[in-house]
């Protein structure tokens, strides 16, 4: 039997080998790289991400701030622009304590009337000084009948003489308990708040002692014409604002309105000629009582900071009125928004 031999030629098989030790450094160094590479691609974009995140809170809070502030400026002194007396103190539609807040920031207070808070007219007519009294007596003599219950007007005189309520309180009656009025000039230039005290029966008089510590017979130094309502302290609305360092939050009234801001700063033009047209800026100190009644325009400057840190920022704490700069960069990124408000309701002619 004849075998058939089988004839295996070695140089048809494949060369297999593996990666040498040198060409699998080199892969895995090009393969560190691309990594290396894509990761920092990525922490770039996230950075940028929460840059943006944290930039477009500050804008936001700024806005904010600006809103309340603008709006409570542009009322200050409504109502009592040309003199308001609160129990024969003087009332100052803005007061301002110039670095007093934290981080010496300043702190600005805003007067104005809110005429629709508190209001009793529906409760209580309107009456007139007819001024026959002298200065210093603790009567004042009005036009209208207080005893009269005919109307008009609705309600009647008569409610003067009796008990009444508003806003949840009860005044008047016997024992008469006292209210608060206020008398305003005919020319609604001037204004005081007092204390009724009394309302004779059968008479067309108001008595207006010394009450609480406060003399309140100055409505008899009003001309005649003048008129006399009821008064509720809801109708004076009395607005701080201050920075808080702590949480890097502007207060309206000690509540917290916005927060990633770093400084607070106004500056006041003054009207000192009395021909409504500013004439000075004061930014650096307080101002004199004849400097508040001249203040014409509100210049307000915020400033708002990101609340993290972020590499790359080079800003610096910017210098605003009288409050100097940083020189150098702390990484955080900071805007400023600086707005002029002219007080509409101050030197009108």
């Amino acid at each position: 039997m004849r075998r058939n031999r089988i004839h295996h030629d070695h140089d048809d098989v494949p060369d297999v080998r593996g990666f040498t030790l040198i060409e699998l450094l080199i892969s895995i160094g090009i393969s560190a790289l691309l990594l290396a590479a894509l990761v920092e691609l990525f922490s770039i974009n996230y950075a940028s991400y929460i840059l943006q995140e944290d930039v477009a809170a500050m804008q936001q809070n700024i806005r904010t701030a600006k809103m309340f502030l603008e709006r409570d400026v542009l009322m200050a002194g409504s109502g009592i622009s040309g003199g308001f007396g609160l129990y024969g103190t003087k009332v100052q539609p803005i007061t301002f304590t110039n670095g007093g807040g934290d981080d010496s920031t300043d702190i600005l207070t805003i007067n104005y009337f809110n005429l629709s808070e508190g209001d009793c007219s529906g409760v209580l007519p309107q009456l007139t000084l007819s001024a026959t009294m002298p200065a210093a007596s603790a009567e004042a003599e009005v036009n209208e009948d207080l005893t009269s219950t005919t109307s008009p007007p609705t309600p009647p005189y008569s409610t003067w003489d009796g008990e009444f309520a508003c806003g949840g309180s009860t005044y008047g009656g016997t024992p008469f308990k006292e209210f608060k009025a206020i008398i305003t000039s005919p020319d609604g230039k001037k204004s005081d708040v007092v204390f009724i005290t009394q309302v004779q029966a059968n008479s067309d008089k108001l008595q207006n002692r010394p009450y609480a510590g406060f003399d309140n017979k100055i409505i008899n130094s009003y001309p005649a014409g003048s008129t006399i309502s009821f008064f509720s302290d809801d109708q004076l609305t009395q607005v701080t604002y201050q920075y808080r360092a702590s949480d890097r939050s502007l207060l309206r009234n000690g509540q917290p309105v916005a927060t990633y801001l770093e400084d607070l700063q106004f500056a006041f033009g003054l009207d000192t000629d009395a021909d409504d047209t500013v004439d000075i800026w004061v930014n650096n100190r307080d101002l004199t009582a004849a400097e508040l009644d001249q203040i014409r325009t509100v210049r307000i400057n915020i400033v708002g900071r990101t609340d993290r840190i972020h590499r790359g920022i080079k800003d610096t704490r910017p210098a605003v009125e009288d409050r100097s700069g940083a020189t150098t960069s702390d990484q955080f990124a900071r805007e400023v928004i600086q707005l002029t408000v002219k007080v509409r309701n101050m030197g009108l002619k």
